[in-house]
């Protein structure tokens, strides 16, 4: 990644890679705002804020779309790089290998990278919204709460669930999304994202090493009382 003199708009790959940015998007053929580079290198042009935007971009043309640069990364075909905030003193270049390279960070828990798993310290409240939301859920066995690092990564979250068939693991999403930010947001937890996703796509290692001091919802086993 490569910056002008003046302070980058995003210090380290981390940064950008859990920003959100804004792209254009043409009104009349859905194409996305780009360029080339002087090598030819066909260029996705993004902003990270709307005045910026709108000065580069005719906006009666234009379409600005905000995604996150994950979401962004995941769907860029080979070969094609970004420019953030092009022409400003502050704008920066990711090279298509650059872009190669950062894609396989756009997953939790990248291939062939090395996991640290820590506790994770909820606030009460937090702890017993996203608790709620667990409950609230049918066909939820139970829910692990985490935070980990990925390489060099900081430290990010993780919510992992155990579902029966039935669950409706999307609407479970929402409302643990929907639970942290009813309390407070990750940034304000220290971390840039919380990744939430079922527990048999976590690496066998980290399963492993999970205990009962990750468990924030376990399902009571119902049975009949017994004389």
């Amino acid at each position: 990644m490569s910056s002008s003199t003046a302070g980058p708009v995003f210090a380290t790959k981390w940064d950008f890679l859990f920003a959100w940015v804004l792209l254009g998007v043409d009104r009349s053929t859905g194409v996305w705002s780009g360029t080339q580079s002087a090598q030819g290198q066909d260029m996705v042009c993004v902003w990270t804020s709307d005045e910026v935007a709108t000065e580069a971009l005719h906006v009666e043309s234009w379409d600005l779309k905000q995604i996150k640069v994950r979401d962004l990364l995941a769907m860029l075909p080979d070969g094609v790089g970004i420019i953030i905030d092009p022409e400003r003193q502050s704008g920066m270049t990711t090279q298509p290998s650059y872009v190669a390279n950062l894609k396989k960070y756009v997953v939790a828990f990248p291939p062939d990278s090395q996991v640290r798993l820590s506790a994770w310290e909820l606030p009460s409240d937090v702890g017993g919204a996203l608790a709620q939301a667990a409950n609230g859920t049918d066909h939820l066995r139970a829910l692990h709460a985490f935070t980990y690092t990925v390489d060099d990564s900081p430290l990010l979250g993780c919510l992992a669930y155990v579902a029966e068939l039935g669950c409706d693991t999307v609407a479970l999403t929402r409302s643990l999304e929907a639970a942290i930010e009813s309390r407070t947001t990750p940034a304000a937890l220290g971390l840039p994202t919380v990744n939430m996703l079922a527990l048999a796509d976590v690496p066998d290692a980290v399963r492993d090493a999970l205990g009962d001091a990750h468990v924030l919802h376990r399902r009571r086993r119902s049975g009949f009382w017994r004389r």
